[in-house]
Order: C-alpha cells, then sequence, then structure tokens
C-alpha cells in the first residue's frame, strides 16, 4: 500500500516561519522530502490595510520604527527616483525624509482592495526647506502594495515634475512654461 502526504502550501514571499520537512511518497513507493513552509503563520496575521495607512498618516521617524509592523525583511519599495530591496535598505531610504526641517503627512482619499493588493490615491502635504521657500505643498500620488501577512511589494505613482522640479525657481519657470505651450491648441 502506498501513502503520501499531500500538503496545501500557499506561497509567502514574507513568511519568517521556520521550513519544516514533509516526507512525500510517490506512486513508484520512492520517497523524497521537501522543504516548505506552514502558512498562514503560527499566529494567523492577517495584514490590516488600516494599518498601513495609519503607518503613513504622518511620516516621522515613528514611522521608520514600525515599518517591520507592516513590511517583510525582504520587501520591494519603487517610486519615481528609488527602487531599494530588504527593509533595512528601506529605513535607510525613508531616514533621509525624517529629519527636522522636512515634514510630510499623507491624507488618503480612495482605495481599492482585493486578492492580497491594494491601491490608494493619496494626497501628501510637505515641506522642504529649499522648495518654495518651505512654504506647504500639495502632490497627488497613487500606491501600489501586494502583501500576505505583510507588504512584501510597494510601488508609489507620482509626478517629479510637479513634486520638485516645478518649485525650483528656473527650472520651475520653465516646466511651467512648457506645460502651457502644450496645453495651446494647435492650428
Amino acid at each position: 500500500m502506498i501513502q503520501a502526504t499531500i500538503t496545501y502550501v500557499k506561497e509567502s514571499r514574507c513568511t519568517q516561519d521556520p521550513p519544516r520537512a514533509v516526507l512525500v511518497v510517490d506512486h513508484h513507493n520512492r520517497a523524497t522530502t521537501m522543504i516548505t513552509h506552514d502558512l498562514p503563520p503560527s499566529d494567523n496575521a492577517e495584514f490590516n490595510v488600516a494599518d498601513f495607512k495609519q503607518l503613513y498618516k504622518k511620516f516621522d521617524s515613528t514611522t521608520i520604527a514600525n515599518l517591520s509592523n507592516i513590511y517583510c525583511d525582504t520587501a520591494v519599495f519603487k517610486d519615481p527616483i528609488h527602487n531599494v530591496k530588504g527593509i533595512e535598505a528601506l529605513r535607510e531610504y525613508f531616514s533621509g525624509f525624517c529629519t527636522p526641517e522636512l515634514q510630510c503627512e499623507f491624507e488618503i482619499s480612495n482605495q481599492i482592495v482585493a486578492q492580497g493588493q491594494a491601491f490608494f490615491q493619496w494626497q501628501m502635504y510637505y515641506r522642504h526647506p529649499r522648495l518654495k521657500s518651505g512654504k506647504a505643498l500639495e502632490l497627488n500620488g497613487g500606491t501600489l502594495i501586494k502583501f500576505d501577512s505583510k507588504v512584501f511589494y510597494h510601488e508609489d505613482f507620482y509626478d517629479m515634475g510637479a513634486m520638485i522640479y516645478q518649485h525650483i525657481p528656473v527650472l520651475g519657470w520653465a516646466i511651467k512654461n512648457i506645460n502651457a505651450r502644450m496645453l495651446e491648441p494647435t492650428s
């Protein structure tokens, strides 16, 4: 008589559970060992989108301190400026934005959540001493995240011209003129 262990394994990009060996016997009575992970994790952690939104409400050193509650160790983060891999690289990247002279907050206006993914439409309110003399600025953008128990992929979408370039004196003037000319009707 042939006995086999059949195990359903959900793929996870963030599992940190130790691997478990499963003995599988095929129809020729040969035994093979597969290394797999039991999922969901033993604490049955489910990803909470509200926690993600709260993390970014006010972007500061608390955000960086709490990244490991939301992101897995191997998370990928992309935006128009950088592409970073791993939570330590993400902490380092975000640390550059968390200084006393910089301020940043996000307000999420729309969200779509389905099957381990979410997309958020947001407004970012920020100040930078070198942009528009440190006055409050606003930027519209979007974020796509993919998750299982934690976020393993995060990509931000926004217009770099609207965020930075338009607020640099000479460059801003040139970009505004180019944008205005593109909107003019052609004859």
